[in-house]
């Protein structure tokens, strides 16, 4: 399987870090923010775009989920950008497998969002945010949740500082 990608994400910033085989210091592959994640939903409406005046219906103008806030709609196009770019690399062939380590709701709407091929390529999954660590912290967490299991085909010192 070789090598094993991590997506560290929450609804504002992704990072994606790649773990080579006997290597226990992930490198650090892509850096996706999403800036309406952490925007108040009053910063995020604006009726500068235009006032409907007169009878007609009004429309919410699209791709939203019937009563979801701006800043969801956001959000959901954030994991679809994240579900796109790993079905891009997914084809590619650039990983074996996939490690998810996201926040709990980020979590549940990355799962919504992936493709059965998508989703064969997860081999683990931890509902925690940490996306402010570094790469090998991050790595590190996620091994001491999977038990101390490296990934496959990986050997681990983890007793290095």
């Amino acid at each position: 399987m070789g090598i094993t990608w991590i997506l560290c994400a929450n609804g504002s910033r992704a990072r994606l870090f790649e773990a080579q085989p006997h290597s226990d210091t992930p490198q650090e592959v892509a850096d996706f923010v999403n800036p309406a994640g952490r925007a108040h939903e009053r910063d995020l409406r604006s009726d500068a775009a235009g006032r409907l005046h007169g009878k007609a219906p009004q429309s919410s103008g699209g791709g939203s989920v019937p009563g979801a806030s701006i800043g969801e709609h956001e959000t959901e196009r954030f994991a679809e950008s994240l579900r796109a770019y790993l079905e891009r690399a997914r084809s590619e062939q650039r990983f074996g497998q996939l490690w998810i380590v996201a926040a709990p709701a980020f979590l549940g709407l990355l799962r919504r969002n992936f493709g059965k091929e998508l989703r064969e390529m997860v081999e683990f999954e931890l509902d925690r945010d940490f996306t402010g660590e570094s790469p090998r912290d991050v790595f590190m967490h996620a091994l001491e949740a999977r038990g101390g299991e490296p990934p496959i085909g990986h050997r681990i010192d983890a007793h290095r500082p």
